[in-house]
């Protein structure tokens, strides 16, 4: 397979007669439950058979059949042909083909990795390749190893934003996953309880106080002069017990250190202000649709079509707030990742 990266793949194909000769009736359940893991996260899904009934698979998202051999499926179907198409087969025959046309494919039988296919013991093994979201932290975690490679001892700090309840923690705990299995050392602040848009304050003018988007201003000093600055500068920082001002928040475990060849992670809905701007290194937005953004907030079901109140309640507040925040600091210029976090389980960065 020429540059094959499952991150690019969007429709899976499984040519069915080949893969469930020998399937009865606990296999099928099992291969059943085995699609529903990608649907859940955003796949595509093409089965082909000769003998297939649609009405069997009108449960699944996004999943269409074919009624057809999986050879002539492949002749006359282009649309299987992408390179966001990936093919599961056990044909020999067919097994040439896609590799004579370049097309990313696997299979169990033994001519697959010979024949230039991605061969695997078992079919549910290929659920920890097609994983959207841990491949996107794997990627990003890789282009951070490279960075403290090459500079060891020098500070990296990741501000991660988006909107309230989007579900930052998610994202965070990937890739503070990936970073630590490539050995990395790794720290965090969870803004989320003390800086977003409904601490706004205003003075009596109507004008932004110093102190805007954060719970308080002491809790603001403490966060950016005491721990951030002296990290970005190098130095070490310690703190055996929480101070008296945050000790009600749950912003990072105790006792709290920090050193320079570390990386420290940052997040919070309001995290890309001026008082930021020379401290963060690199900045990650999550990227949410209206309606996910208000049933993330509201803690509804954002495959469910709910009342459309909520989102016009979202966007009348938290969600105005959130967009006059993203235009008044000109967020969405500065910033290095876009991640489309939709999808819990298929979040992926944003070309």
């Amino acid at each position: 397979m020429k540059e094959f990266h499952p991150s690019h793949i969007r429709l899976l194909v499984f040519d069915l007669d080949s893969l469930t000769v020998k399937f009865d009736q606990e296999a099928w359940d099992k291969f059943r439950q085995f699609l529903g893991v990608f649907a859940d996260r955003d796949f595509e899904t093409v089965l082909i058979a000769e003998s297939i009934q649609a009405s069997e698979w009108n449960s699944y998202a996004n999943l269409s059949v074919i009624q057809s051999t999986g050879t002539e499926a492949f002749k006359n179907n282009s649309s299987l042909s992408g390179e966001n198409v990936f093919r599961f087969s056990e044909h020999p025959d067919l097994q040439i083909k896609l590799a004579t046309s370049t097309k990313n494919f696997a299979g169990s039988i033994g001519q697959t990795a010979k024949n230039g296919g991605l061969q695997y013991q078992h079919l549910y093994d290929m659920l920890q390749i097609f994983h959207p979201s841990k491949i996107t932290a794997e990627d990003l975690s890789a282009t951070l190893f490279n960075l403290k490679q090459n500079s060891e001892q020098v500070p990296l700090m990741l501000g991660i934003g988006g909107p309230d309840e989007c579900g930052h923690s998610f994202f965070v705990g990937e890739l503070i996953d990936s970073l630590e299995d490539q050995g990395l050392l790794v720290s965090s602040l969870d803004l989320s309880q003390v800086l977003g848009t409904e601490f706004q304050q205003h003075d009596n003018s109507g004008t932004l106080s110093a102190s805007s988007f954060w719970r308080s201003e002491k809790i603001r000093n403490w966060v950016i002069e005491d721990v951030l600055r002296p990290y970005s500068l190098g130095q070490q920082v310690y703190f055996e017990n929480p101070p008296e001002n945050i000790k009600d928040y749950e912003i990072c475990t105790f006792p709290f250190f920090l050193a320079p060849e570390m990386i420290l992670l940052v997040w919070g809905t309001t995290l890309f202000l001026p008082e930021f701007e020379k401290l963060i290194d690199l900045r990650f937005l999550l990227e949410l649709s209206v309606k996910t953004a208000a049933a993330r907030l509201f803690g509804l079901d954002d495959r469910e079509n709910f009342d459309q109140s909520f989102i016009e309640t979202y966007q009348q507040k938290e969600g105005k707030y959130y967009a006059d925040y993203l235009t008044q600091y000109d967020v969405q210029n500065k910033i290095d990742y876009r991640i489309n976090f939709e999808n819990f389980n298929a979040f992926r960065r944003k070309e």
